[in-house]
């Protein structure tokens, strides 16, 4: 590519080094391409001396092309300062330097080889605000493994030399100016070859923006630093040594101020630029500048080119020990969060235990008694002393007694249409209807109940039975409520007529209906709805809180730009995963044994099984939920988006795993379904290990080891998929 040196060029510098490696310098460049130049740009691309070498770029998002065929060359020990508007792809390309994007096409090239050899400042702070500057320092330090004392070192330096505040403050602390401070006393702190600095300069004071620069100026003076450098500010870039000027996509410029100023015959930079821009929208206008295009338009990660940074330890202790120390920092800076998190599944068994699964009280119950009562009004099992067979007692009145020890609100109607209405108006749960002589006829129905006919001969047993029958009307679109009802009347009129039985010297299961249901194989005669919700409650509890803890926490750091900057700095997943479990299992086995002790010793929930067993299916739950978390991080880009997920996960588990309704009363359909979801063969096997005491070689129970096992594998192997086919994971956009 030939260089112009009219005045619509732009020549590059005197120096011989620097000379070869101008790959890009003018419009009228742009415009003539012969082969000596591709031989100049080969020669220059393998040239030691230039730190950044990039040639024949081109990135497309959708349909809109960032960058254009760029050819750009970044000299060693240089300043080089990156101008052009917003959008015209600068920030594109400082990320497909540092390794965040990669090129669709072309090639880039850096002196430096490995993570470590960069330092990188982006636009946004892209630091966690909770921590403090010297906590910020540690954990950045960390990542690049140097060592706490030169961690104290470069920190004391950095700090004097950037007129850093106290180590003590957290960044919420102080000023946006000072926060962008920090956040190149970050970049700086591992002591980089080469310093990339997106917008350094934004709204700091221009006495420190200017000492920024003279440090900049000092580093690559004396110790021989490269620094590329983006800012809007188009005439501070004039103390760079070189600067390049971009538009759509493109290099239009590549040279010294001085020579900028010079070839376009300006005094001012903005001048300059606003000249070259010109040139470059008439030259376009005239003709069509001819783009490269990429050879495929979709293609795998693995066929793009090669990153230009190196990071061949996939493990390393000192990222490691920095992803905990960060999340011990961030727990220890906000205590009442983290309380939370870990009594948050204490609370909701504790409500849950107080709030579900208790027979409802005081409800209210209409009532039509007919038969004669007495003169007092009143009548109890205890004041009846009479056989019912022989003599006049009123059955009706024990059994409505009994109702109200069971907490029953009985109001009396006088006719039977103004209880149903009440039943229908909801002003009451239930009517129950007496007729007259009742007791009479229950008497003459346990007497003898075989020929009974009037004085005529007819047959009157169908009357007599009828008028010897309780009659209820129950609101039954409450199927809990109407099922309890019915239970306790039924109840209470047995209770009585075994009692009167007893008084009447019979034996007492004359009265009975005959089925005898003897002692439960497991549980108890009165079993209860919290009994068999428990476990399911606690598998929820125990899969979804660490999912959502693990999830929010790593989404709002993608957010916040701090993921990208970390793995930028070498950090991997299998680190910050490392990390995140090590925490979570902490809190795992702190939640499960809060759980657990709440549950079966506060409440005396049934539990008659082994605890380790059930103790390590909580917490291999937990870890499975913790999975899905990583899952959901890594799918979802936005807080938004996980929420939408996790609470359609939820509702789906709870309907299809047989937490609120035994899996046998599902669709047929949906039965086969349900048996493959996390929850539904470990909460079984949870309920078979707490409430049956069953062991771990019953199928029950190992098959929801096995399940929630099987998932953790799932939800590690799709995350794994992901952050290998999705380039852009770590990214919020």
């Amino acid at each position: 590519m030939t260089t112009s040196r009219g005045a619509k060029g732009v020549a590059g510098s005197g120096e011989n080094n620097r000379a070869d490696a101008v790959a890009v310098a003018t419009v009228d460049a742009v415009a003539a391409t012969s082969v000596p130049a591709a031989t100049t740009a080969v020669a220059a691309f393998s040239r030691p001396s230039s730190a950044v070498v990039v040639r024949s770029a081109y990135k497309q998002y959708g349909q809109t092309a960032i960058l254009k065929d760029l050819n750009l060359t970044i000299p060693d020990g240089k300043i080089y300062g990156l101008l052009g508007p917003s959008g015209c792809g600068k920030t594109t390309l400082l990320s497909c330097i540092v390794g965040r994007l990669r090129l669709d096409s072309g090639e880039i090239k850096l002196k430096g080889k490995h993570i470590s050899d960069i330092g990188y400042m982006p636009q946004e702070l892209a630091l966690h605000n909770e921590l403090s500057i010297k906590e910020t320092f540690t954990y950045y330090g960390y990542i690049f493994n140097l060592s706490d004392d030169v961690i104290e070192k470069r920190g004391r330096e950095l700090k004097e030399l950037l007129k850093l505040p106290s180590y003590s403050l957290s960044l919420n602390e102080i000023s946006g100016g000072q926060q962008r401070r920090v956040s190149l006393a970050v970049a700086m702190l591992h002591d980089p070859k080469l310093l990339i600095l997106d917008e350094p300069t934004v709204g700091l004071d221009p006495l420190i923006s200017q000492s920024i620069w003279e440090l900049l100026l000092d580093l690559t003076a004396n110790e021989g630093k490269t620094v590329i450098i983006t800012t809007h500010y188009i005439e501070e870039a004039k103390q760079s040594q070189m600067i390049g000027l971009m538009r759509k996509g493109t290099l239009l410029s590549e040279a010294s101020p001085t020579e900028l100023l010079t070839s376009c015959n300006c005094s001012y930079l903005e001048e300059a630029f606003l000249k070259i821009c010109q040139n470059h929208v008439a030259k376009t206008n005239s003709f069509k500048i001819p783009v490269k295009q990429p050879t495929r338009r979709f293609s795998y990660a693995r066929d793009l080119p090669p990153p230009p940074l190196l990071n061949n330890k996939l493990f390393t202790f000192g990222r490691f020990k920095a992803q905990v120390c960060k999340n011990m920092y961030l727990l220890r800076r906000n205590i009442p969060f983290t309380l939370f998190v870990i009594f948050l599944p204490l609370i909701q068994t504790v409500l849950f235990n107080i709030a579900c699964g208790h027979d409802p009280k005081h409800l209210s119950l209409g009532i039509l008694n007919e038969e004669f009562v007495g003169n007092s009004g009143k009548c109890s099992l205890t004041q009846t002393k009479n056989c019912f067979l022989d003599e006049n007692v009123s059955v009706s009145c024990l059994v409505l007694e009994r109702l109200k020890e069971k907490t029953f609100e009985l109001v009396e109607y006088t006719n039977e249409e103004d209880g149903k209405y009440a039943v229908k108006e909801n002003k009451v749960w239930g009517f129950i209807h007496f007729s007259k002589n009742f007791s009479d006829n229950l008497a003459i129905r346990f007497n003898d109940a075989t020929d009974i006919s009037d004085e005529n001969g007819t047959d009157i047993s169908d009357s007599m039975f009828d008028k010897g029958t309780i009659h209820a009307w129950v609101d039954n679109t409450n199927k809990y409520m109407y099922d309890m009802i019915k239970k306790e009347v039924f109840e209470s009129y047995t209770d009585v007529v075994d009692s009167l039985f007893n008084k009447c010297n019979k034996s007492e299961k004359l009265g009975n209906i005959p089925i005898r249901l003897l002692e439960p194989v497991y549980g108890n005669k009165k079993p209860s709805f919290i009994h068999y919700a428990s476990p399911a409650i606690i598998a929820l509890c125990a899969f979804y809180l660490p999912a959502i803890y693990t999830g929010a926490t790593i989404i709002s750091e993608k957010e916040g730009g701090v993921i990208e900057r970390v793995v930028l700095s070498g950090m991997n997943f299998i680190e910050i995963a490392f990390a995140q479990v090590l925490v979570q299992m902490i809190f795992i086995i702190i939640q499960t044994t809060l759980v657990m002790i709440v549950m079966f010793l506060v409440f005396d929930n049934p539990f008659v099984g082994d605890i380790f067993p059930s103790f390590t299916l909580l917490t291999l739950i937990g870890s499975g939920g913790m999975c899905f978390g990583f899952f959901t991080a890594i799918v979802c880009r936005t807080q938004t988006e996980a929420s939408f997920l996790g609470i359609g996960t939820n509702f789906l588990l709870k309907f299809l795993c047989g937490l609120m309704w035994p899996t046998e009363g599902i669709h047929y359909l949906l039965r086969s379904v349900s048996v493959y979801m996390p929850l539904t063969m470990s909460t079984e096997s949870l309920r078979s290990l707490t409430a049956k005491g069953l062991g771990l070689e019953h199928p029950s129970v190992y098959l929801g080891f096995v399940s929630i096992f099987s998932w953790i594998l799932v939800f590690s192997l799709a995350s794994f998929i992901m952050l290998k086919l999705k380039r852009d994971v770590w990214t919020k956009s």
